[in-house]
């Protein structure tokens, strides 16, 4: 059994085993239900909603070096990202080092989702052995944890939220300060430069990858840092420990800054855009979280009666969120949690009314008088408690929407209540094996083949109940990779039509990002065409808000006969309408009025686009659209791409 001691030295010889075991169960979990075998790597496995612009990402760090410029989309200006501020740095690193080390983005993208799954796992299992959970049950609950219904919801449209491997290097910092425990310090027992491997330069490092791999889950360690903060300070009357949450947690909060230091400076030379990250209010509850949907099956389960139990509440009760679900042994886990809770509260209870108010009654312990498991226990219960109130529908998320809209997915902090409660469920089992050891009097090989036992059945259900159907990802698969094929195709003859560095423009104008259609359609879409060529430039996926973005939205105003003319006097090659994002007003107009200028265009095979050279526009036809036409375009200002 792991004792605090022995979960307090994760990285001891005899647990280099642990943690290889538990990245190749993990990893074998993913690859297992993800299908790698029938898939093609060099081909995106989500095309759709927010995997587009991820996809993006990757694609332009591969071409450009970063993301945050793109001489290919906006054309002719140019994408700059600054004007959408992030702090993810650690994610973009990931893409750029995985896209030139595998020579193909779109295998790095693939690559990094797959990766996400056995990096967890290893940032869980350090957690729970900081926890004091055993070796047996820290690779049973750290795989599970790699595999929650939240990594195959997020999925990779949203692979850098399902990329949530710092948030238990955050929590370890969370679980010492509230422990008691120092974070700051040198290494004790050395001497020279090997003093600097202690505590302190674990906290360091921490904070730089925390505060730089994802705002939300920074956002998320702070609020437990903070809250261990408070509760270690208040208890153990030190300054102390509070100050030195306090500046762990503004490291972190120093990094996050270092990292939106370009985008702040951009907005400082250029103006706010308002509009090109666009939060409100009441986004908050919208994707919060309620507590049947964390107990509840998540909808992509493998037995069908549990996916459909929940797909049935989701179609009949307000609120669907982000479709968030813990998973059967975590749900456990948070009503364990909760128990404890309830139970520390009666109990303390109990012995305050049963005393004589001087001392306590022999017969009932003090309610400090725990065990570490005991301790660590309610500690856990009380972090777990604030991240719930914070991710809860009406919640304190609700409460911070109404000084600031930056964050709105609080249902997104289950990846803390997630490791908790699976910390919880290793804990208790250790202490049941413990207590039937005792009793018992097994041998050790008997105790090891038991605990041996119930791991693999908390893997075997945490499999079944967490993971999607591997025919449903089969599926899903095959029609990503035959819509895929048919865009290269269409597109790669669109690009052998031009040469490189032309550019076209998109119809209709399509905000970009986060933005949908009047037609219901995924403003994302307009990235499709730069995803399936090389070298070609293309009007979408300029950050909506600046002249310079959204000029075609202004093109479009005009009359469709005078719209091929404007367009090559910008410097335009081709005109492409995407059919599913235009209404029918511009569908009883362009296509006609196009093709009577500039002949028979181009469809796709999916009838959504067509495409139109400007060959067909004299010098004289583009000569006589007055500046003052493209200047109106900017809205008065000068037309210089």
């Amino acid at each position: 059994m792991a004792n605090a001691r022995d979960g307090g030295r994760p990285w001891g010889r005899g647990d280099w085993g642990l943690y290889a075991a538990v990245a190749a169960v993990s990893l074998a979990f993913a690859l297992l239900s993800l299908q790698v075998w029938a898939a093609d790597w060099s081909v995106p496995w989500s095309d759709i909603a927010d995997a587009i612009p991820v996809a993006a990402h990757f694609k332009t760090v591969f071409e450009q070096g970063w993301y945050e410029q793109q001489p290919l989309l906006g054309a002719p200006f140019g994408q700059q990202y600054h004007d959408f501020p992030t702090a993810e740095t650690t994610n973009f690193l990931m893409a750029t080092i995985l896209g030139h080390l595998l020579g193909d983005w779109a295998v790095a993208l693939n690559v990094y989702f797959v990766l996400g799954f056995p990096l967890a796992a290893l940032a869980a299992a350090w957690f729970l052995r900081v926890a004091g959970a055993s070796r047996v049950m820290t690779l049973a609950a750290a795989v599970l944890y790699a595999i929650l219904p939240f990594h195959w919801v997020q999925g990779i449209p949203h692979l850098f939220i399902a990329s949530y491997y710092v948030v238990p290097l955050g929590l370890v910092i969370a679980l010492r300060i509230v422990r008691g425990e120092p974070v700051w310090g040198w290494r004790d027992g050395a001497s020279g430069f090997a003093r600097c491997f202690g505590r302190g330069l674990q906290t360091a490092v921490i904070g730089v990858l925390v505060g730089s791999t994802d705002t939300y889950f920074a956002v998320f360690v702070l609020i437990m840092i903070a809250t261990a903060g408070i509760v270690a300070g208040l208890r153990d009357r030190s300054w102390t420990r509070f100050s030195g949450a306090v500046v762990a947690g503004a490291s972190i909060v120093l990094v996050m800054l270092a990292n939106m230091l370009d985008d702040l400076l951009y907005a400082a030379a250029n103006g706010r855009n308002d509009a090109g990250f666009v939060r409100t209010p009441e986004h908050a509850e919208y994707f919060a979280f309620k507590l049947a949907q964390l107990l509840l099956p998540w909808s992509g389960h493998q037995i069908q009666a549990l996916a459909d139990l929940r797909r049935d509440y989701d179609a009949h009760y307000p609120l669907l969120s982000e479709n968030p679900a813990l998973g059967l042994i975590p749900a456990l886990g948070l009503l364990l949690l909760l128990g404890v809770l309830i139970h520390r509260a009666v109990r303390g209870t109990r012995a305050v009314v049963t005393s004589t108010g001087r001392a306590y009654r022999s017969e009932l312990p003090a309610p400090l008088a725990l065990s570490a498991r005991q301790r660590t226990l309610s500690l856990l219960a009380v972090l777990t408690l604030v991240a719930f109130l914070f991710g809860v529908v009406g919640g304190l998320g609700s409460i911070v929407s109404l000084f600031t809209d930056v964050l709105r997915s609080w249902n997104r902090i289950i990846v803390v209540i997630a490791l908790f409660a699976l910390a919880a469920v290793a804990l208790a089992i250790d202490a049941g094996l413990e207590r039937w050891a005792r009793r018992a009097r097994p041998e050790a090989a008997v105790h090891a083949a038991v605990a041996g036992v119930v791991a693999t059945a908390l893997l075997v259900v945490g499999y079944v109940d967490q993971t999607p159907s591997p025919f449903t990802t089969a599926n899903a698969q095959a029609t990503t990779e035959a819509r895929d094929a048919g865009y290269d195709d269409y597109f790669g003859r669109i690009q052998d039509s031009l040469a490189p560095g032309d550019w076209a423009v998109q119809l209709p104008y399509q905000p970009f990002p986060e933005s949908h259609m009047p037609t219901g359609s995924d403003a994302n879409d307009v990235l499709v065409p730069y995803l399936h060529t090389t070298g070609i430039g293309w009007t979408g996926g300029g950050i909506k808000g600046r002249p310079e973005s959204d000029w075609t939205g202004e093109l479009e105003l005009l009359p469709a006969a005078e719209i091929p003319a404007v367009a090559a006097a910008a410097g335009a090659s081709g005109i492409l309408l995407d059919r599913v994002a235009s209404v029918d007003a511009f569908l009883d107009a362009w296509p006609s009025a196009f093709t009577a200028l500039l002949g028979t265009p181009l469809e796709s095979a999916d009838g959504r686009y067509q495409y139109w050279s400007l060959d067909a526009v004299s010098p004289a036809e583009r000569d006589r659209v007055d500046p003052s036409t493209l200047n109106a375009l900017l809205q008065g200002r000068e037309w210089t791409p």
